[in-house]
């Protein structure tokens, strides 16, 4: 009898250790054996890639925590900045389901994106945000030096938050003259009081310390005279500084060409600048 009790006892804890084993398992995600719903996320900047590990589910409904939602086994969600309780609900082919819920917050930095722009002097000063990526605003580079509108490499600094910049990149090999231009629609007089000749450029160099020219000529090359011009420097590498050309003692003339150089009369070895918010005060 007591050999009896005895395997009694012994089959008693060894179900309740598989038990046990099962439950730590279902806690898990590992080894379910039922209808169960989970989910695991992948970040990416804003947007989240949602791994879908429900077992034993034929069907699933995702609410995003936004107000929207989905059926789709793994979908992928770009979101705002915020925070966020993400739902699935999955079922099975009896109607039965299971929510399971996870919490996050995205606080990811982002750029501003251009809002106004005024890029001819017929409709008041100038302010050359290249809100406008389809050419109409974009400097010819000329010298064989590389010249496009591109993403904003350091929007965290607070100086320059938006989103499009200009990139002036002095290829190996390019010209000492080299540098960007753009003719104007309409010529801005510095004979008249009222014009405005004071004006802010927005710099950042990537890799070399330099001055920056701004050059104001009557015409596109060859007419260019008379022609202006005014230099400031750059003082740090990789950051958004402001750097102002004052035109204002200049009382003669029209201009409706306008140049910037990086480094000047310089050998070209592959510095990169960016240039943005061209603001005319």
């Amino acid at each position: 009898m007591s050999v009896f009790k005895s395997s009694i006892s012994k089959l008693f804890f060894i179900a309740l250790a598989l038990i046990a084993f099962s439950c730590e398992d279902n806690e898990s995600g590992v080894d379910l054996i039922g209808l169960e719903a989970r989910f695991t996320t992948e970040f990416n900047q804003r947007t989240v890639s949602f791994n879908n590990i429900s077992n034993a589910a034929t069907s699933y409904i995702w609410d995003f925590g936004d107000g929207t939602n989905s059926t789709l086994e793994n979908p992928v969600k770009t979101y705002e900045n915020g925070t966020y309780t993400v739902s699935l609900t999955a079922y099975n082919d009896n109607g039965d389901s299971d929510t399971f819920e996870k919490m996050f917050t995205i606080d990811v930095a982002i750029c501003d994106d251009e809002t106004s722009e005024n890029i001819d002097p017929a409709n008041g000063n100038l302010n050359w945000t290249f809100m406008s990526t389809d050419g109409s605003a974009t400097f010819d580079a000329f010298g064989n030096i590389g010249g496009s509108i591109v993403t904003n490499p350091n929007f965290e600094d607070g100086i320059n938050t938006s989103c499009n910049v200009y990139k002036y990149e002095k290829i190996s090999g390019c010209e000492t003259w080299s540098g960007v231009g753009i003719a104007l629609n309409t010529a801005m007089d510095f004979t008249d009081a009222n014009t405005d000749k004071v004006f802010k450029m927005k710099v950042l160099a990537e890799n070399q310390l330099t001055d920056v020219t701004l050059r104001l000529e009557r015409l596109p090359f060859p007419d260019t005279e008379p022609s202006q011009e005014r230099i400031a420097s750059i003082t740090q590498l990789g950051e958004w500084q402001e750097l102002t050309f004052d035109f204002s003692g200049v009382n003669t003339g029209t201009y409706k060409s306008m140049i910037i150089y990086f480094e000047r009369n310089a050998p070209c070895d592959g510095d990169v600048y960016y240039f943005d918010d061209i603001i005319q005060e």
